[in-house]
C-alpha cells in the first residue's frame, strides 16, 4: 500500500516563511546614555551662548537704522515739499517744545506764519510715531523744538544734528548704540561717520557728545 501526501496550498514549509511569525530581535536598538545627553546640552548651551548676543546686537542695528532712515527721509521730503510749494515747511516734534526731545514723534506741516509750531489752518503733510523705548531721539541746539527749511531749501535756524540711541550709551558691551544724521546750513542731510573707530558717530563739530545730543 502506498501512501500520498498532500501539501495545502499557500503554505511553504520552510524556516522562513514559517505558520508562526518570528520574533523581532531588538537586540541592536538602543537609546542615548546620560554622558551622551549632557555632552549634546553642552555644545547646545555654547551654541546659545554665542548666538544670543549676536541675535541682540542684530535686532539693535536694525532698530537704529530702521529709525534713522525713516528720519532722513522725512528730513529730505520737508526740505523738497519746501522748494515745490515756494513756503517754509517745518518739521516739529510732538514731545515738549524747546526740549531738543523728537523720542515722542514728530509732525510735519506747511509753516504759513513761518513761527516753527504747527497752527490752526496749516496743512499737516506727514506725522512720525514715536519711538519705541529704549530708543531715543535729541536734536541739537538749533533744534530745540523744531527744524524748518525755507522756499530756497535751506534751514532757517543754521544747522546741526539729531542723535538716535538705543539706551542711555552711545556704545555698549563694545557695540554701537547710537546713530546720527547731520543738517548742514544748506538744508542737506547726511548721516554721520565713525572716522577713528571708537564706535561714536561725528558730526561737523566732532563726536556726538551723548545721546541726548547736549
Amino acid at each position: 500500500m502506498s501512501f500520498v501526501f498532500f501539501r495545502p496550498v499557500g503554505v511553504v514549509l520552510s524556516a522562513k516563511n514559517s505558520l508562526f511569525p518570528t520574533r523581532t530581535d531588538h537586540r541592536g536598538a538602543r537609546g542615548f546614555s546620560l554622558i551622551e545627553l549632557l555632552v549634546v546640552m553642552a555644545i547646545a548651551a555654547v551654541l546659545l551662548g554665542i548666538g544670543i548676543p549676536n541675535m541682540q546686537s542684530f535686532i539693535v542695528s536694525s532698530r537704529l537704522s530702521s529709525a534713522s532712515n525713516e528720519f532722513f527721509t522725512a528730513l529730505n521730503v520737508a526740505r523738497s515739499e519746501a522748494v515745490r510749494r515756494g513756503v517754509q515747511v517745518t518739521l516739529a516734534t510732538n514731545g515738549t517744545p524747546g526740549s531738543r526731545d523728537f523720542t515722542a514723534g514728530w509732525t510735519m506741516f506747511v509753516d504759513t506764519d513761518r513761527d516753527g509750531a504747527l497752527s490752526a489752518g496749516e496743512e499737516v503733510l506727514r506725522v512720525g510715531p514715536a519711538l519705541e523705548g529704549p530708543m531715543t531721539m535729541f536734536g541739537s541746539a538749533n533744534f530745540g523744538t523744531s527744524v524748518s527749511f525755507d522756499s530756497t531749501g535751506r534751514l532757517t535756524s543754521g544747522g546741526g544734528s539729531f542723535v538716535i540711541c538705543h539706551g542711555t550709551d552711545l556704545v555698549a558691551d563694545g557695540q554701537v548704540r547710537s546713530r546720527a544724521l547731520v543738517l548742514n546750513s544748506a538744508g542737506r542731510a547726511r548721516v554721520a561717520f565713525d572716522s577713528n573707530g571708537d564706535l561714536i558717530p561725528e558730526t561737523d563739530t566732532g563726536a556726538v557728545p551723548n545721546c541726548t545730543n547736549s
